[in-house]
């Protein structure tokens, strides 16, 4: 009994040999010009680096210019998430990654469709595709959970400055003590501790704190800080009136973060069950199923 061989389509080889070619050219052109740019990146957070050459090599190649609607917000981002002095490599990192996932893509389709599997082809472009989108929109949910930490913490940093003032210290080795003794190692109080360590190698209060509000973008925070320069020298009970009533506000801000927390925790929750739920009925569908005679 012979072997049937299916006929490879000529549009298939023809897709293939494009993506081969441009993915190919990409990865030899991007290694020789954007290599150091990709082992600069952390290859914990960025697990597909080595590839990335790849993906910057596209879009220089395509000219995009970084300044859209999308490009600000992830700016904006990009500041808080790391030094603001490299906002402009991160932005193009985070860019030069999508592409990288759509040449992934690319290629692995055109080898599926040479095969003949039209389908699952088009279905790993798409993934191609949704990697990349996925790759931009994942800056705001770590965000979004930066946030949701500030958020948390934000109350008992105002209450120890609230504590320590009242004990009789000047506000600023109150907040001095907070960031070298009592850190929990978590963003705000990381921040916190870099503004004051520019505060103690001689820069303005005002630069510091500013720095300090760049790397946490939050309305509080900016109430917090516009309270803490205003009374940074004159201190006094204003200073600690004013901090009272900040942090019951953000008392009632940490009661929302926690419902917020708690119910993202039983959203993800949510996805594990169906999988197990799925797999429980087709195990018991599945001996069925093979016992009937069609």
């Amino acid at each position: 009994m012979g072997t049937e061989t299916t006929a490879v389509q000529p549009w298939a080889a023809g897709y293939f040999l494009v993506c081969f070619l441009v993915v190919v050219l990409c990865y030899v052109m991007g290694n020789k010009k954007y290599k150091p740019m990709a082992e600069a990146l952390d290859k914990d957070e960025f697990s597909m680096r080595d590839f990335f050459p790849a993906g910057f090599y596209l879009m220089e190649k395509t000219r995009y210019q970084y300044n859209s609607s999308v490009d600000r917000v992830l700016r904006k981002y990009m500041k808080e998430l790391y030094d603001p002095k490299y906002c402009e490599f991160y932005i193009r990192a985070y860019w030069g990654a999508a592409a990288s996932y759509l040449l992934a893509g690319m290629f692995i389709s055109g080898l599926l469709m040479l095969g003949g599997q039209t389908g699952i082809g088009f279905l790993m472009l798409g993934a191609g595709v949704l990697l990349g989108y996925m790759t931009l929109t994942n800056v705001s949910e770590k965000i979004e959970k930066r946030h949701l930490l500030i958020s948390l913490d934000m109350p008992d940093l105002t209450n120890k400055i609230v504590i320590l003032s009242g004990a009789g210290m000047t506000l600023r080795a109150a907040i001095v003590k907070i960031s070298t003794e009592m850190s929990n190692g978590r963003p705000l109080y990381q921040e916190l501790e870099r503004a004051v360590g520019m505060m103690e190698a001689g820069q303005t209060p005002e630069a510091a704190f500013d720095y300090f509000v760049t790397k946490c973008n939050m309305p509080e925070i900016r109430r917090f800080v516009s309270v803490i320069l205003q009374n940074m020298h004159r201190g006094g009970q204003d200073v600690t009136r004013a901090l009272k009533e900040i942090g019951e506000e953000q008392w009632n801000n940490r009661k929302n973060a926690a419902k917020q927390f708690a119910e993202e925790a039983s959203t993800k929750m949510l996805f594990p069950m169906m999988l197990m739920l799925l797999a429980v009925i087709m195990l018991t569908i599945a001996p069925a199923v093979m016992s009937m005679n069609i």
